[in-house]
């Protein structure tokens, strides 16, 4: 998996979730969940947090 096909993969399931979707499959949030763990390893726990919370602030605005 390309590096940017897998960070835009994450943003979009954590963006998905924060919006309160119900629908994200159990496949999605495992997904989330082995994305999270290529990306810490290939970037650092800083850095996927910091594109974590980039999709948080937009789903948050979305919201609004």
């Amino acid at each position: 998996m390309r590096l940017k096909d897998a960070i835009d993969q994450y943003q979009s399931i954590v963006y998905e979730k924060a919006l309160g979707d119900n629908v994200v499959s159990l496949q999605a949030r495992k997904d989330l969940s082995q994305l999270s763990t290529f990306l810490t390893k290939e970037f650092g726990s800083h850095t996927v947090l910091k594109l974590q919370n980039e999709m948080l602030i937009l789903a948050k605005n979305q919201k609004k």
